[in-house]
């Protein structure tokens, strides 16, 4: 047990340099115990940055995250240069080492914003881009530009984009489906189901159950209607040229909201705030002169989307961004 101590105590306190040469990366230890490291940049191609995620077994929410500077090669598989828990430190890296190499590297476009997102948001991104951005591959401007509206058509909703739009020079209709946006939508029902069941069904027909039975009605209640929200419900909204209505149904208790063109300050993509799995959710937020905010759309995983999504929005009323 000392001697762990006391090795994770030199790793912690180990500088560790890395050396670039016309031949070789070589990886220095400020601690002698800990060898030098030298690859071959022989027929190097580039250098990448991998985001690694580590869940761990006994948290499912929970999980580390490393990013490795990985050196490609033409004709031998990749070897790992460096390590560190500092996304912007690893890119840096990546793009200095290969400006010193002469190498010209187009993946490096967009490769920050990637690596700190987590698999399941680059994964969402990725069958986004290859669907509904499919259509706009011979457009000038990418769809998810902020200066033009690409008049999204969907008709079908889907993971990646959970939604329906139609549009025409007077209104734009969008449809928020919950059921794509979570996953949890389907559990929640189950477990929230069962917890009402024992506590209330229970109670009812044996006279000598457990009266703190009841306990479970008060807590499956909530889930159940936290499920069934999120299985069945929808959002509709309209856009006009001069104001945006708003409702949900089929299970609100809320009355439709009407926001004016004249009272909107901003309108924009925001982190919600939660996480689901390490995941991060991001809203659609309006943001009133009078300093209210409104979630017109809430809780989606895919940022790509949603940010397309607003940029139709704001196009379609003329807003500035």
């Amino acid at each position: 047990m000392l001697c762990a101590f006391f090795f994770i105590i030199l790793l912690a306190v180990n500088k560790r340099t890395i050396v670039v040469t016309k031949d070789n990366f070589i990886t220095k230890n400020s601690i002698p115990i800990f060898p030098a490291k030298k690859i071959s940049i022989l027929e190097l191609e580039r250098l990448v940055v991998k985001r690694v995620e580590n869940k761990y077994p006994n948290h499912s929410s929970s999980m580390s995250v490393n990013y490795e500077l990985q050196a490609i090669f033409k004709n031998k598989p990749a070897k790992m240069i460096f390590r560190t828990l500092i996304p912007i430190l690893a890119d840096q890296m990546d793009r200095k080492i290969e400006k010193l190499l002469n190498i010209k590297d187009i993946s490096n476009n967009g490769q920050f914003e990637k690596i700190t997102k987590t698999g399941y948001q680059n994964n969402l991104e990725a069958k986004y881009s290859k669907t509904t951005h499919q259509k706009f591959s011979h457009e000038s401007t990418p769809p998810n530009s902020q200066t033009s509206s690409k008049n999204l058509n969907i008709v079908q909703p889907s993971t990646s984009f959970p939604f329906t739009v139609s549009t025409n020079l007077i209104n734009l209709k969008i449809v928020h489906f919950y059921n794509y946006s979570t996953n949890t939508g389907g559990i929640s029902l189950l477990v929230g189901l069962v917890f009402t069941a024992i506590g209330i069904f229970i109670p009812l027909f044996n006279s000598q159950a457990n009266p703190l039975l009841i306990v479970c009605a008060i807590i499956g209640v909530p889930v159940l209607s936290f499920g069934i929200s999120n299985v069945f419900n929808k959002r509709f909204i309209t856009v006009s040229k001069s104001k945006i209505n708003y409702y949900t149904k089929p299970i609100s208790i809320r009355e439709e909201k009407e926001i004016l063109k004249s009272q909107i300050n901003s309108l924009e993509v925001r982190f919600s705030g939660h996480r689901v799995n390490n995941v991060p959710s991001y809203n659609i937020v309006i943001e009133t002169k009078s300093g209210k905010t409104h979630k017109l759309i809430k809780h989606v995983y895919n940022e790509m989307a949603l940010k397309d999504l607003a940029n139709e929005i704001n196009h379609h009323m003329s807003l500035k961004t």
